[in-house]
């Protein structure tokens, strides 16, 4: 746990970031995996004063930003989930709750055979995966405590992706919507949407004056560093494309690509994701670049 403004404490182990935002009336941002949650959970005990959790928000509904939720409404049963739209209609869908769970037992198994975790969590029942209301570019949830949360469409990194900026302190919640800090030297592009709306997005946020850069997973970034984070995200989602594009363009396999991609950002807590989804997602990085 640590402090990151006057309104925001960070809680979670680095690979799966929450943020609690509100000292009275509170909002958590990210549900993480169960893995994650757990962890939550835990560090929730030792927390004092708590305030009350009003409110919980999915910023996008990969199983690794959603999974956790059922062990978070056991913590906060009367808090309102918040997601975007297409993540409503999403985890409305059993087949792909299914899927995300599915993911989730695996990434946990990885967790707890790399020592990310000591204890495995209970991956035998199904929990209730669901957005109460939509949320997006512009909406503003107000705050008891005189806080108010602006929330902003950050699609590229996948059709559900919101971001939310507090404004009072200047903190920007990203989650995956600005790429993955896979290592010291290594940000992984993420476009696994559309290449296009992954650039808009980032120039975006970068508008926004920010103190603190809330990142679902790894380093956060605060002060100057967001500026150098920024610039850095962008160049690796260009280097990305003209990579792929050359690629290509040489008449490349794609099967071949797609395992060159993989070696190459598939790094850090990225690698304790199941190789399948990760394999496929390097797929979509070709998919974005192979339609424009």
């Amino acid at each position: 746990m640590k402090r990151l403004s006057d309104n925001v404490i960070v809680m979670g182990n680095g690979y799966f970031n929450f943020y609690l935002l509100g000292n009275e009336d509170a909002v958590l941002l990210e549900c993480g995996t169960r893995a994650g949650a757990a962890i939550f959970k835990q560090q929730w005990q030792e927390l004092e004063p708590k305030p009350v959790v009003k409110h919980i928000v999915i910023l996008h509904s990969h199983f690794d930003h959603a999974c956790g939720l059922p062990i978070l409404k056991e913590l906060f049963p009367d808090a309102e989930v918040l997601g975007s739209a297409a993540a409503q209609k999403f985890l409305s869908k059993e087949k792909i709750v299914k899927d995300l769970y599915r993911n989730d037992a695996i990434a946990s198994e990885l967790y707890l055979k790399h020592g990310l975790i000591q204890e495995k969590p209970d991956t035998s029942e199904l929990g209730f995966l669901g957005v109460d209301r939509a949320v997006g570019e512009g909406d503003i949830l107000e705050l008891a405590s005189g806080l108010s949360l602006k929330f902003l469409d950050a699609q590229g990194h996948s059709a559900c992706s919101i971001a939310a900026y507090l404004e009072s302190d200047q903190v920007m919640f990203v989650s995956d919507a600005t790429g993955y800090r896979s290592s010291k030297d290594t940000i992984s592009p993420v476009f696994f949407q559309d290449y296009d709306l992954y650039i808009s997005t980032l120039n975006k946020l970068k508008s926004y004056p920010s103190t603190v850069l809330g990142v679902a997973h790894g380093d956060i970034s605060t002060g100057d560093e967001i500026k150098e984070f920024y610039q850095s995200t962008l160049q690796a989602a260009e280097d990305c494309y003209a990579l792929i594009k050359t690629h290509l363009n040489e008449g490349m396999d794609e099967n071949e690509l797609a395992r060159l991609l993989f070696d190459r950002y598939i790094k850090g807590g990225l690698a304790y994701y199941p190789e399948e989804m990760m394999l496929g997602s390097m797929y979509l990085l070709i998919k974005n670049v192979k339609g424009k």
